[in-house]
Order: C-alpha cells, then sequence, then structure tokens
C-alpha cells in the first residue's frame, strides 16, 4: 500500500469523525471498490459507520438499506454488546429486522436473524417519556418467536421461545406470557394438545383475555374432553369484548355443544354467520346445509341469549354469597369486600353487575380462583357482584 493511498483512507477517518459521512464514505467506497485488501480493520469499521449513517440509520429506500447492511455485514464481525456500548454490524442488522417486521415480511426477517449471535446481545432495557423499551436481546427473541410460528417453524419457535424464558433477566410488557404463549400454540400445532394446556394455564394465570380462554377450551375440545371444554369456552363468552372480534368463537362454541345442546349450538352459529355475512366474509362448508334464516337473525337477541345460557352454566353449581365493601382502593378499579362468613375477598369494579361500588354497601357475589401478580400465588376473587338494597 503506498503512503498516498494510507493517507486518503487517514482523511477518510478524520472525515468520519467530524462527521462529514458522505466525504468519508466516498473514499472507503473508492477503495473497497478498488483494492479492498488496503482496508485495515479499523478502516472497515469505520466504513461500516459511514454506511450506517447515511444509508442505514434513518433510510427509507428499500433497496439502500439492505444492499448497506449487507455490505456492513460483509465487511465485519458482530462484537458482544455485553461488553462495549455499540457495534456498527448490530445496529445495522437491527434497522433491517425493524423494517422487516413492521413490513410483517416474515420469511425474509428469519434470513436475517440467522445473522445475529444472540448470546452477543445486551439486556440493557431503556427508559423514554415514562416508558420502558426492550433490550435488544428482548427483541431479538420477541422478533425471533413470531417469526417462526408465522412461518409455520413450530419446532424452531418452541425452541427459541424455550431459550428466550432461560436467558432473559427482565420482561417488557408480559413478554414471558407471549414467549409462553407462542410456546402453548406451538405444541398445539404439532398435535401436543397435553403440553400445550400446561403452557396455557401458566399464561392464563396472567391473562384473563377470550381468546386464552379459547385457546383452553379448543385444546381440550380435540381431546374429547367436553366437559372441561364448556368450562373454559362459557368464560371466553362471558368477557365484555365486543362480538366481531370473538367471532370464531362461537363457531367452536357450536362444535362443542352441537351434540350437548343443540338448541343453544344453533343460536350460537346463528351469531357466526350473522357476524360473518355482516363483514362479507366466508363461512366453513359444515355449516352450509345447517337452516339458518339470516333475513330474521338479531346479534344483539342472539347475543343476550347465549350470555343468558353461559351465565346459568357458570353459576348454577357455586354458593351465592353476600358481603359488605369494606376497602376501595384509591385508583376505584379494585377493593375487598368482608362475607358474612368474615372472610375478605378481593374484587375489580368491573364485576359489579347491578349497582357500583361504594363502601359500607351490601352485595351479593360468587368467587372463584384467580393469581395474584404482586405475591405470586394463587387467591380467590369475588365475581358477578350485585348491589342488595
Amino acid at each position: 500500500m503506498t503512503k498516498n493511498i494510507r493517507k486518503e483512507l487517514n482523511e477518510a477517518k478524520k472525515a468520519y469523525q467530524s462527521k462529514n459521512y458522505e466525504d468519508a464514505l466516498n473514499i472507503y467506497e473508492k477503495h473497497f471498490i478498488e483494492n479492498p485488501e488496503n482496508l485495515n480493520e479499523w478502516d472497515k469499521i469505520f466504513y461500516s459507520w459511514s454506511l450506517y449513517q447515511i444509508y442505514i440509520k434513518d433510510c427509507e429506500d428499500e433497496d439502500k438499506l439492505f444492499q448497506a447492511a449487507e455490505t456492513v455485514t460483509e465487511l465485519i464481525e458482530q462484537e458482544d454488546l455485553t461488553k462495549k456500548s455499540v457495534c456498527a454490524y448490530t445496529f445495522s442488522v437491527f434497522k433491517v429486522l425493524d423494517y422487516l417486521y413492521a413490513q410483517k415480511d416474515y420469511y425474509t426477517l428469519i434470513v436475517w436473524l440467522e445473522k445475529i449471535d444472540s448470546s452477543l446481545l445486551d439486556q440493557n432495557r431503556y427508559e423514554k417519556d415514562d416508558r420502558v423499551f426492550r433490550s435488544r436481546k428482548e427483541k431479538y427473541f420477541d422478533y425471533a418467536t413470531k417469526s417462526y410460528f408465522e412461518c409455520d417453524d413450530f419446532e424452531r419457535c418452541i425452541e427459541v421461545s424455550k431459550e428466550a424464558l432461560s436467558s432473559l433477566n427482565k420482561y417488557t410488557n408480559n413478554s414471558d406470557i407471549w414467549y409462553r404463549w407462542r410456546i402453548a400454540k406451538s405444541l398445539k400445532e404439532l398435535f401436543k394438545n397435553k403440553e400445550a394446556l400446561i403452557y396455557l394455564n401458566e399464561v392464563l394465570k396472567v391473562k384473563k383475555d377470550w381468546f386464552v380462554f379459547k385457546e383452553i377450551a379448543e385444546n381440550y375440545y380435540i381431546l374429547k374432553d367436553c366437559k372441561k371444554a364448556q368450562k373454559y369456552l362459557c368464560d371466553a363468552v362471558l368477557t365484555n369484548d365486543p362480538i366481531r372480534i370473538k367471532v370464531n368463537l362461537y363457531y367452536l362454541a357450536y362444535k362443542i355443544l352441537k351434540d350437548i345442546n343443540p338448541d343453544i349450538a344453533h343460536k350460537h352459529i346463528e351469531l357466526f354467520y350473522a357476524i360473518k355475512m355482516e363483514n362479507d366474509s366466508k363461512v366453513p362448508e359444515d355449516i352450509g346445509d345447517l337452516l339458518i334464516e339470516d333475513e330474521h337473525l338479531d346479534k344483539k337477541v342472539l347475543e343476550r341469549e347465549i350470555k343468558d345460557y353461559w351465565t346459568e352454566f357458570k353459576f348454577k353449581d357455586k354458593k351465592l354469597q353476600y358481603g359488605t365493601v369494606t376497602k376501595i382502593f384509591e385508583h376505584g378499579k379494585s377493593g375487598f369486600i368482608t362475607s358474612d362468613d368474615n372472610e375478605s375477598v378481593y374484587f375489580n369494579v368491573y364485576e359489579f353487575k347491578e349497582g357500583k361500588a361504594s363502601l359500607g354497601q351490601y352485595v351479593s357475589f360468587f368467587t372463584e380462583k384467580s393469581f395474584d401478580k404482586t405475591k405470586n400465588r394463587e387467591s380467590v376473587r369475588a365475581i358477578h357482584i350485585k348491589a342488595q338494597l
């Protein structure tokens, strides 16, 4: 290498350090094209950072983003961010990952995920505007587990999800629950329903969403345990979520109930059909032969009849209790009822079906098992609370 070449490369370094990124890039590109062997380790690092600053950091041109990031991965290797704070390789690949994830291009995302060694990623989360943001390692696992699941690579999804659960020391926005959720969903796809239920029950301790109850019900239905399937189906139906987002739940209910209670099963399939027709959506072939008079369907009436059925089902074997509201927390969302048996029972205000929670109020209620996240143990909560005059 001549002195003039080394002088030019040193000028490129100084240009980068002075934030003249384009000047630096022009010099590095010239020498990389003509004589790539002239670039030493530090030249390649500064060349990579120049590419990052101009084409990767805030780039809106997909082709330039991908081309620049690909060049960076050829120039340098991934460094250990648990030992240093910056790495042009990692930063560049993650910009591509962010872009692909936003585009939901999961197949290409997997290709780029394989360029990352997760053991070299840091677990440093950061805060901004009172929000906590994921570490790079957690983001990697979020992207990887989602991508493998969406691409039907269920074995790999399970493997990476378990790796996330064993290697992450902090979770943002209940990401550990979503790893367990994807494990359970993948196990179901692999016909390992009993194992899937183990993970779903872990999810249920934290998330009481309708789709979690539905997933549990569906696994029990596949296992031909319709008694348990009905129990979780009941909880899913009785959530206050809009019926349009729960449309497939009513189809599952029809399949579970059609040999148990044909009349109420038919109401579920009528509600399913009405929602589908309203949105011009296709319906499964197995309901094509059913006698559904769609011009007479009233979704509100059907929803009320279905909820009445499941409310009766839910509480038929439960003991009705009575007590007094003795504590409401300052945020107004929950509190405690002291029962006539002198037991203190936790409640959420949304469980008041009649009246409004107020101190000293006498109420009736049922109880069910719950989970205390603060104390990390099972507990009991009051449900279906009604004010007593």
